[in-house]
């Protein structure tokens, strides 16, 4: 086996010292929306079975459905997912509650044997472990808590760069440009599908996907009073609900249940009753606008109360930060070109930390080199040097050819160079060596090599210092 072909290892999650179950995704979130999806469906086949007149067809029914219904509970329980069994009961409460208030709760043995099985689908939740973990939430759980911070931080992003970061971007645009600085968590996405959705795409395809399953919503409604309708409903209330709590949508296989259950309630309705009352429509087109104009205040409300104020424009990989600055800031403006062989995969933290406490505006991308001070990192030297600046800022810079030593001094009228009092391959001694470095400035940080975002207080402050 080539090195190619050799597979990556699998991550495997665990609940306390039990492993929780995948079923072959690579996180049990996504494995639990499934289940999920099933539970509503089941316990819609369960009632149904109970509609069999003969008594042997009826029990055999009820005893594969109720069957069904409890193995799938307790495959959703091994996958530890809270959200999913939130999602799986809200579609529950749909598929039982209707038929309970429409048929006034009779016959009463039905509704016994309804309860019942929800009570051993319950004492499965509490057996397994999952209701611990669900209670955990209200005990300071960070998972949870943590949620809530990117969630807000979402809303923000996604009114400050109304046209989305393009897709994959979120977690990564999050984590340099809004987590607060002194939190190290990881982040791909969002941690919830429609926020995800909203920040990589923007609010055009939000606004509009919305809208649109809104009113297919409210068209499919008229059918309410068919059981399997209501099952397949149900299925559907239960996915969305899952999506709230983990990025589970990005996965096309998780689409497999509501897709077929949304296609056949368009077959039903298209073959069935043709017509369409205006009020359901309404209904649905308030609602959407409703939510999205609240999402929309709230990240308003988020973005007011932030002291950093970022633009946006269209970078290699999609529409990033190219300004940040304090509002109301009147400090010098830097332009910087930074390398993450220099400042770490997370530059944008210590960037923020520049603008905020040094004052600064710090500008990114192709206008960088158009200011009057501006800082180059690693290789940048060797390949984004400007025409023409004031001041010159070189950190950690790669050892240069000689034509640029030459284009440095014939276009800079104050180079000052910050190196790394650990000399990892040979830069240190080269820039303090050269003869074009004699009347540049050289500041050696203490305790650091090429990373120079350890010691990243101690440039800023250089920074503002007279000359520097």
């Amino acid at each position: 086996m080539t090195p190619n072909m050799i597979p990556e290892p699998s991550v495997e999650y665990f609940y306390g010292e039990t492993l929780r179950w995948s079923f072959g995704f690579d996180n049990p979130n996504k494995a639990a929306v499934i289940f999920a999806c099933l539970i509503p469906l089941l316990f819609q086949s369960w009632m149904a079975g109970w509609r069999c007149r003969n008594i042997w067809l009826r029990g055999i029914a009820c005893l594969l459905t109720g069957g069904a219904f409890l193995l799938a509970g307790y495959c959703l329980c091994m996958t530890f997912s809270r959200g999913a069994l939130l999602a799986a009961v809200m579609g529950l409460g749909y598929v039982a509650g209707i038929p309970f208030i429409r048929e006034r709760g009779k016959p009463v043995g039905k509704w016994i044997a309804n309860g019942a099985l929800l009570g051993v689908f319950g004492f499965l939740v509490v057996w397994t472990g999952l209701g611990a973990r669900t209670g955990e939430a209200t005990a300071g759980d960070r998972s949870v808590g943590n949620r809530f911070d990117v969630w807000s931080a979402a809303l923000q992003m996604s009114v400050e760069n109304p046209r989305g970061f393009g897709s994959g971007r979120s977690g990564l645009e999050y984590m340099q440009w809004y987590q607060a600085t002194d939190c190290e968590e990881g982040y791909r996405t969002m941690v919830n599908s429609y926020l995800t959705f909203l920040v990589e795409r923007g609010w055009g395809w939000f606004a509009v996907s919305v809208i649109a399953f809104s009113c297919f919503w409210a068209w499919t409604a008229s059918g309410n009073g068919n059981g399997f309708v209501t099952g397949l409903r149900g299925l559907l209330i239960a996915f969305l609900v899952a999506g709230i709590f983990s990025t589970t949508m990005e996965e096309w296989r998780l689409w497999m249940l509501p897709g077929l259950a949304m296609l056949a309630l368009l077959v039903m309705k298209l073959s069935g009753e043709r017509g369409f009352r205006k009020e359901p429509l309404a209904v649905a087109l308030g609602v959407a606008a409703a939510c999205v104009l609240a999402l929309l205040g709230k990240g308003w409300v988020e973005s007011s109360k932030d002291p950093l104020q970022r633009e946006f424009g269209q970078t290699t990989d999609g529409r990033s930060v190219i300004r940040i600055s304090k509002k109301g800031g009147e400090g010098d403006v830097i332009g910087v070109i930074p390398d993450s062989q220099v400042l770490g995969d997370f530059h944008g933290k210590l960037l923020r930390e520049l603008a905020e406490k040094g004052d600064a505006t710090v500008v990114l991308g192709a206008d960088s080199v158009l200011c009057g001070r501006v800082m180059l990192m690693g290789s940048a030297v060797n390949t984004k040097l400007p025409k023409q600046v004031k001041e010159l800022f070189l950190l950690s810079p790669e050892i240069a050819d000689v034509s640029v030593l030459s284009r440095i001094k014939a276009s800079a009228e104050n180079v000052h160079v910050f190196l790394g009092e650990i000399d990892e391959d040979g830069r240190v001694a080269y820039w303090e060596e050269t003869g074009y470095a004699e009347g540049w400035e050289i500041f050696v940080l203490q305790g650091v090599g090429i990373r120079a975002d350890w010691a990243w207080e101690e440039v800023t402050e250089l920074l503002g210092e007279p000359g520097g």
